[in-house]
């Protein structure tokens, strides 16, 4: 209904002003005040009643958003706390490490005897290392656990990696690298 009284009053007013009608009420210069005969409180109050829904509905979603976060907080809060609860779990099975230095890495191959602890060495597993008991298991970091069960020609502080062949020996050159035993 507002729309078709919009599009009337619009259609009037185009015509008015095609055909150059003369309307007192139109003109600017007229002396006396532009009065509005239409009563606007209806409309007055529909618009205050728009406005007021959009702002009930505004503050019922804000008011969901800030449920479905807090709900999400909640439940992260929870998988997290599982999450370490069971790591705490597993940390009693995995071995304990005790820091024993930074050592210069090396890398040897196989010579096709035997390690000096009689076992033949094995990539991914055996080192040589003379500042180091036989048998002793470490952890090199950024490379993994490893055995010592060889020894060599090489000075304190210094472990020689078992690795397949010569050319990975060159590309594994001399590194450093923190290096923990494992109990």
């Amino acid at each position: 209904m507002k729309h078709i009284r919009l599009r009337f009053v619009a259609a009037l007013l185009t015509s008015i002003m095609i055909f150059g009608l003369e309307c007192p009420t139109l003109n600017i210069n007229a002396d006396e005040p532009v009065r509005i005969n239409e009563d606007l409180s209806p409309i007055h109050s529909e618009l205050k009643i728009i406005l007021n829904y959009n702002n009930i509905k505004k503050a019922e979603s804000l008011e969901c958003s800030k449920r479905i976060a807090f709900e999400y907080a909640a439940k992260d809060m929870q998988a997290q706390q599982r999450i370490n609860e069971e790591n705490a779990a597993l940390q009693q099975y995995l071995p304990q490490k005790t820091y024993i230095g930074s050592y210069e890495l090396t890398a040897y191959i196989a010579t096709g005897n035997p390690c000096a602890s009689g076992v033949y060495p094995t990539v991914g597993h055996t080192v040589a290392c003379n500042s180091l008991p036989m048998g002793t298991h470490i952890y090199i970091e950024g490379c993994g656990e490893y055995v010592v069960e060889d020894t060599g020609g090489m000075a304190d502080n210094v472990i020689d990696i078992f690795v397949s062949d010569y050319d990975t020996a060159i590309e594994f050159g001399r590194q450093i690298a923190d290096v923990y035993v494992l109990e």
